[in-house]
């Protein structure tokens, strides 16, 4: 991209990096507090920690990685629309510059095969 050129991002990938954005400091968080629970096993968060079918590392892990799955396809979705669009101006851009010359200097480069 130029220098120049803004960044243009829509409303919906922007609340979709935002909501994935928040999905991943949850899953930090709960990931912290495994951590805590393994150093500091008499606090109220390892106990509270005991009680749970998951604990807080296999959760944080969990959370992060459906965080970072859902931004990845935010990502390559996006970026196979800004792709067609980028792909679109070069087109567009080729035509107007042909525009201007005349048919005499416009060289078409053609193969034909003869059908039996």
């Amino acid at each position: 991209m130029a220098g120049n050129k803004k960044l243009k991002l829509s409303i919906f990938e922007i609340v979709a990096y935002a909501v994935t954005g928040l999905l991943g400091l949850w899953g930090l968080v709960y990931l912290v507090f495994g951590f805590v629970v393994k150093i500091d096993v008499t606090s109220d968060l390892a106990s509270y920690d005991k009680t749970q079918a998951l604990n807080f590392l296999a959760q944080g892990f969990i959370i992060l990685g459906v965080a970072v799955v859902a931004a990845v396809i935010v990502l390559l979705a996006h970026a196979k629309i800004a792709e067609r669009e980028y792909e679109r101006q070069q087109r567009r851009n080729q035509v107007r510059m042909n525009r201007g010359k005349n048919e005499e200097e416009t060289v078409v480069e053609a193969e034909s095969n003869p059908v039996e």
